[in-house]
């Protein structure tokens, strides 16, 4: 295999390593920490917990005569941590070497997850947002765009902290093979979590991450299949649901959201410093096995707490 091959493959792997630690280290502090946390310290009972190997988890808590500014709370624990882990770790690690480069990209990964998160969640009415999504009303829609604008400038930040130091692990194709290197770490984990979710079918998770569009096509398709009758054949149904669906279409702001985030990443990776001298005959060694056993320690601690929780 040519070296270029190779310095790609190395770095697919690093990221990939990184990309499923940092995951789960923030899924832990995601659930536990922020949902869980905030839940026990304002007096509910944690019933239950669902952290994913590689997807995402769910907590459920009983807390009767919760005030609305507590359910708020518990459901925008795991954002707020999320985003101050991230803008800690962005603040914090000073210096320009490879791996406080990379740890200023993760805290930017971790603003940039989080404020993703927010801003969908508020829009469509799913996930963590679901109860912002029902008592801001049409003021969501400010609260979901300034956490888009949050996460576009975070793209940006931490493209350009952290696409040099990567690209300058490569001898050559820097730019494209740095691209190539990302694409299939992302890819990766995607599949990872997508093939979980599909193998586990997990009713409660499925619907907490549907849209509220969603979850109204399914009210307004159930009440008329009852009032139907026998007469519901499957044709029917299925055009009854077109009809809804087409009825509540909604602004696709995650799709703008995605592009708007993809393209403040490419301008920071384009304005990002190479870490290493192009004429260098043998760019830095990678940290592949201490990257592969955090990643591995941090997989095997989420399957661990998924047991015991």
């Amino acid at each position: 295999m040519p070296r270029s091959r190779n310095d790609v493959l190395r770095l697919s792997v690093l990221l990939t390593c990184v990309a499923l630690a940092t995951s789960r280290i923030g899924l832990v502090a995601h659930e536990l920490v922020g949902h869980g946390g905030t839940a026990l310290a304002l007096g509910a009972h944690v019933t239950e917990v669902r952290l994913f190997w590689f997807a995402g988890g769910w907590i459920h808590y009983v807390f009767p005569g919760a005030s609305l500014a507590a359910l708020l709370a518990i459901a925008m624990g795991g954002i707020a941590v999320e985003l101050a882990c991230g803008l800690g770790l962005a603040l914090a690690v000073r210096g320009d070497d490879f791996h406080k480069r990379i740890a200023r990209g993760i805290g930017a990964a971790l603003i940039v997850h989080g404020s993703w998160y927010l801003a969908n969640g508020a829009w469509s009415g799913f996930g963590d947002g679901q109860l912002l999504y029902r008592v801001l009303g049409d003021a969501r829609y400010a609260v979901a765009i300034a956490a888009g604008a949050i996460t576009c400038i975070a793209a940006f930040v931490g493209a350009r902290g952290v696409f040099g130091a990567l690209a300058g692990t490569l001898a050559a194709h820097r730019v494209a093979g740095t691209c190539i290197a990302i694409a299939i770490a992302a890819g990766v984990h995607a599949g990872l979590a997508a093939g979980e979710l599909r193998i586990r079918r997990d009713a409660a998770y499925t619907q907490v991450m549907a849209p509220e569009r969603e979850r109204i096509v399914a009210r307004e398709l159930a009440t008329w299949t009852n009032e139907q009758g026998s007469a519901a054949s499957d044709a029917a149904v299925a055009a009854e649901r077109a009809k809804l669906e087409a009825a509540h279409r909604t602004f696709p702001f995650a799709w703008l959201l995605a592009i708007g985030a993809g393209a403040c990443a490419a301008i920071g990776a384009r304005r990002s410093r190479i870490g290493e001298s192009a004429s260098s005959s043998r760019p830095r060694p990678l940290p592949l096995v201490p990257a592969g056993l955090v990643a591995a320690g941090s997989i095997g601690g989420v399957i661990l707490l998924s047991y015991v929780t």
